[in-house]
């Protein structure tokens, strides 16, 4: 997290264009909004618009603007680029934005220039954009959904959040800071986690990051009853899916082979089957990684002979 801290402050002065890669609930949006207040647009606009949730009818409309009877209903109306002028645009989400307002977009961030719909002229705008993602983009950009050119203009300036996962240290001063945070408004006294929560929580994955943290802590701040955050303070399910399934004894390289792929098939979807990342999650060489995605009959859902029946004992090192 100071690695982090510190690219902001590196970032922020400049006006390149940012993308701000995480998954979900990591902060992407903290992180942007931290850029625009370090830069020298902080006393402009910060305007955040998610990609995902505009209708593809609507999409000119809402980033570039319209003018009064371009369709019907329309009224005058400024976009979100001009919205912005001198301060900061985030595009969230910004893998979900079709293909077909791709290039309009592009053309926004070489021209600064916005035509809005029905208009007759462009209209000149002064913004810095930042976008953020949970999608790998440059692999879209390779398979055809996400235009090459446009995933260069954007990935000038990167930063990657980390996700909870690899910041385990950090879980008990989150927790105690958003026990502080709503401790208010749940009017009683919460003095902090139970050791045995700490622990459940450090062996816990947190799919849904940051976030998921605050929700689970903020849950059980409200419904809780003791001073301290216990077990029965957490959903139903949470214990579940923290408890390892009971071992199964065997013959100990079947056994291996077995619980090896289960690996790998968490590993590839959990990274949404990019094979870098899932790599990087299991601490794996991508040589190494392949090999074994190969040995298991992983190879893109197509398993030769040899995987079909399984590696042999020796094809696999367990150190």
């Amino acid at each position: 997290m100071e690695e982090l801290r510190v690219k902001i402050e590196s970032t922020a002065p400049t006006d390149l264009t940012v993308m701000v890669q995480g998954e979900r609930g990591t902060g992407k949006e903290l992180v942007a909004r931290e850029i625009h207040m370090k830069s020298s647009r902080s006393s402009g606009p910060f305007v955040r618009i998610n990609c995902a949730s505009l209708p593809e009818t609507l999409v000119e409309s809402e980033l570039f603007g319209c003018e009064k009877g371009a369709f019907t209903g329309a009224e005058r109306r400024a976009g979100r680029f001009e919205q912005a002028h001198n301060g900061t645009l985030l595009l969230d989400e910004i893998g979900e934005l079709s293909l077909l307002a791709q290039p309009k977009l592009l053309r926004v961030l070489e021209t600064h220039e916005v035509d809005r719909v029905g208009g007759q002229k462009p209209v000149n705008v002064d913004f810095r954009l930042i976008v953020s993602t949970n999608r790998d983009l440059e692999e879209m950009a390779r398979t055809g959904k996400f235009r090459e050119d446009l995933y260069d203009r954007l990935a000038m300036d990167s930063i990657r959040i980390p996700p909870l996962r690899e910041r385990r240290s950090d879980i008990p001063f989150l927790a105690e800071y958003f026990i502080g945070a709503y401790v208010p408004d749940a009017k009683r006294l919460v003095t902090g986690v139970a050791q045995h929560v700490l622990d459940l929580f450090q062996k816990y994955l947190w799919p849904g990051n940051i976030r998921e943290l605050e929700n689970v802590i903020r849950r059980a701040v409200f419904k809780g009853r003791t001073e301290l955050i216990n077990m029965e303070d957490l959903p139903d399910n949470f214990a579940h899916n923290v408890t390892a399934p009971p071992l199964k004894l065997g013959n100990y390289h079947e056994q291996m082979r077995a619980h090896s792929r289960e690996l790998f098939l968490a590993a590839l979807t959990h990274s949404q089957g990019n094979r870098s990342k899932a790599a990087k999650v299991l601490g794996l060489s991508r040589t190494k990684f392949y090999r074994l995605v190969k040995l298991h009959g992983l190879d893109d859902g197509r398993a030769d002979d040899r995987s079909a029946s399984g590696p042999g004992p020796d094809e696999f090192d367990w150190t």
